[in-house]
């Protein structure tokens, strides 16, 4: 009996423990679902644009409504995506700012969040203008230094908030900026200047999409003296010289007791050093050896430096290399002349010339700058040439000379084929330097020019001719641009395809005279045209043609060999050439009876008529006969009243009638009866 309890009273509480559970979850869906959070908005007290050290309240409100036992909704302000402030208490969702900074400006929005739920205002911007004045300071001990000594300088944004940017300037020009969370910043700086200097500076604020700079700060004088050290730099025998010219570079550092190292450098480069002096000294000045000298030596990080720009003046300039002309085709005679466009005639009486091709020297002509060539293979190749005076040689660039080949005499050729009384066009072709102008003449007459630059262009002409003969009359004439020279070619010789005339039908034996059982040759003829020739033949009968067969002829035939009367028809043979197609007229063909035929059915006809005959004259004799038995075996049964029915029977009475041929023979058998 307990035994059997026991599951049933399981049962109950594991249905209790289901219903407890749907009730739970039942319970959380109406505390989501009982809170409401409605109208966000944010404003700032006393307004969104204040002056600095003003007292703001940013402030955010909402329509919050909730059921009793729903949970506490989560309140926050943000600051460009910061948290600023977080609470669950409406009445207390803002964020006071005592005293209103350039760091408090950026865009704030009001956020809250529910189990389940979130959401936020729309964003507001708080501008809040004006910056403290930064001040600065430096070590008493420091207003009066000597010129590379360091100055400790400390720059403050008092009562600001960062992150900052600091920056320092001399006399307007910024030395020095660094970053800092810290509203001071302190920084080392080595003023190099002597004299008075205007040390400021300044800073700016750090937003999240942007920075507010505040002023300049009082400026501080700071006086430097300047190291009693100078440097001199003198170039002897003189700042502007000649190519050739002996020259020095001499470099001096007083107090002449004073020992420190000296450098002299050109173009970055140093040329010499050493102890309170150094020089540097040329027996023969070079182009290259102009520019600026420095002279330049370090005392207490301080560089004190001289400089002097040396002008050297060119004895002759670099020489060029140039050919006359300068486009030479094979066989012209070619100067290639080396010259330099200036000389100083007062320091030299002449330039002389040197001429190399692969750096092999040329022997001069009669005058002492330039060479003869004859253009062509053979003088092809790199040319330079060497100018000499006094010390000074000058190479020029070099130049490669290549000549220009003459065009070839020209080749002439058709694209295409050729028919008679049609467009075609010529082409002209040869070998040699482009551009290339070609000239097509038909006998004397010009007929065009094509100019080729390109080695895939075609000189091509578009004409057309009326007899074949006249083929024969076109030629070519090539000519390269800037040449007088010209070859002509041979004249054109090209096959030409005269159109087809029209095609002629004609049969043997002629069109009346076809026979069954006979051969019937269809023979087609064009009056004119270029063979090879396609001769195609066509029945109406058939829907395929009957032959094709292509001859160098202008005629063509094909043999039916059995003709049918089923082959009755019309027939046309068609003709094509290169040039053209075109068919014949239409013939038409009626296939006739055999001649035996014809005599058979003549004989059969005869034999049948003559059948007839004697079975109308063998038929009309038993009439006859059966008409005189009649008559006499009657006259003796008969009175002679009657008599006259036997004389009134003429071959007008109808014994052809069924009842009376009865009639006949029964009288007949009743006669012989009685005989």
């Amino acid at each position: 009996m307990w035994d059997r309890k026991r599951p049933s009273h399981r049962m109950s509480t594991c249905h209790l423990l289901f219903l407890l559970l749907i009730l739970l979850f039942t319970c959380q869906v109406r505390v989501k679902a009982d809170v409401s959070v409605d109208n966000v908005r944010i404003s700032f007290e006393p307004s969104r644009s204040v002056d600095r050290a003003t007292q703001v309240t940013v402030k955010c409100q909402a329509i919050i409504s909730r059921g009793q036992s729903a949970p506490r909704v989560e309140l926050s302000i943000m600051k460009d995506n910061r948290l600023v402030m977080n609470t669950t208490d409406e009445n207390a969702w803002e964020h006071p700012i005592a005293s209103a900074r350039a760091a408090d400006m950026g865009t704030y929005k009001c956020l809250w969040s529910a189990p389940g739920k979130q959401g936020s205002s729309e964003g507001e911007k708080l501008k809040v203008t004006g910056t403290a004045t930064p001040t600065l300071t430096v070590g008493q001990d420091k207003r009066f230094i000597q010129e590379g000594d360091e100055v400790n300088a400390t720059c403050s944004a008092p009562g600001e908030r960062g992150p900052f940017i600091f920056s320092f300037s001399v006399d307007n020009k910024e030395v020095h900026e660094g970053p800092t969370e810290s509203p001071n910043y302190n920084v080392k700086l080595q003023l190099k200047k002597s004299g008075h200097n205007n040390l400021t500076c300044q800073y700016k604020v750090k937003l999240y999409s942007d920075t507010v700079k505040s002023d300049d700060s009082t400026a501080v004088i700071i006086d430097v003296k300047e190291i009693n050290v100078h440097v001199s730099l003198t170039v002897n025998p003189s700042t502007t010289i000649f190519e050739a010219d002996h020259f020095q570079v001499l470099c001096k550092v007083t107090p002449h007791n004073w020992m420190q190292n000296v450098s002299l450098m050109k173009g970055g480069n140093i040329l010499n050093s050493g102890p309170g002096r150094t020089e540097h000294t040329s027996a023969a000045a070079q182009a290259s050896d102009a520019g600026e000298y420095m002279c330049k030596v370090e005392v207490n990080a301080v560089s004190k430096i001289g400089q002097e720009m040396l002008t050297v003046k060119e004895l002759f300039s670099t020489p060029t290399m140039r050919s006359f002309p300068e486009e030479p085709f094979e066989g012209d005679l070619v100067q290639l002349i080396c010259q330099s466009a200036n000389i100083s005639l007062e320091r030299i009486e002449q330039v002389k010339y040197s001429i190399f091709k692969n750096r092999i020297p040329l022997p001069l002509s009669n005058r002492p700058d330039r060479v003869i060539v004859r253009a062509g293979p053979s003088s092809d190749g790199n040319y330079t040439c060497l100018a000499e005076a006094k010390s000074i040689s000058k190479k020029s660039p070099l130049i490669i000379f290549k000549s220009k080949v003459l065009a070839s005499r020209p080749q002439i050729s058709v694209k295409g084929t050729v028919i008679l009384g049609r467009n075609f066009q010529i082409k002209c072709n040869s070998s040699g330097t482009l551009p290339i102008n070609y000239t097509l003449f038909r006998d004397n007459t010009s007929l065009g020019t094509q100019t080729v630059s390109s080695a895939w262009q075609d000189a091509l002409f578009t004409t057309n001719i009326s007899r074949k003969e006249h083929i024969s009359s076109f030629w070519c004439r090539a000519q390269n641009s800037g040449s007088k020279k010209y070859a002509d070619g041979g004249r054109l010789n090209a096959f030409v395809v005269e159109p087809l005339g029209k095609p002629l039908l004609t049969t043997v034996p002629i069109p009346e005279n076809v026979e069954e059982g006979k051969e019937l040759i269809l023979i087609c003829n064009v009056p004119s045209g270029t063979p090879p020739i396609t001769f195609k033949w066509f029945s109406t009968g058939s829907r395929a043609h009957l032959y094709t067969g292509t001859v160098n002829t202008r005629y063509s035939n094909h043999t039916m060999q059995w003709m049918e009367i089923k082959d009755s028809a019309e027939y046309y043979c068609e003709a094509s050439n290169a040039a053209n197609r075109d068919s014949s007229n239409r013939v038409s063909i009626k296939v006739s009876l055999a001649t035996w035929k014809k005599g058979l059915i003549v004989v059969v006809c005869l034999l049948v008529v003559t059948a007839l005959v004697i079975a109308f004259i063998v038929r009309k004799a038993k009439r006859g006969k059966r008409e005189t038995t009649t008559e006499l075996s009657v006259k003796p049964a008969g009175p002679k009243s009657d008599d006259s029915l036997a004389v009134n029977m003429d071959h007008e009475t109808a014994f052809l009638n069924k009842d009376a041929v009865s009639l006949s023979d029964t009288t007949e058998r009743n006669a012989s009866g009685w005989t």
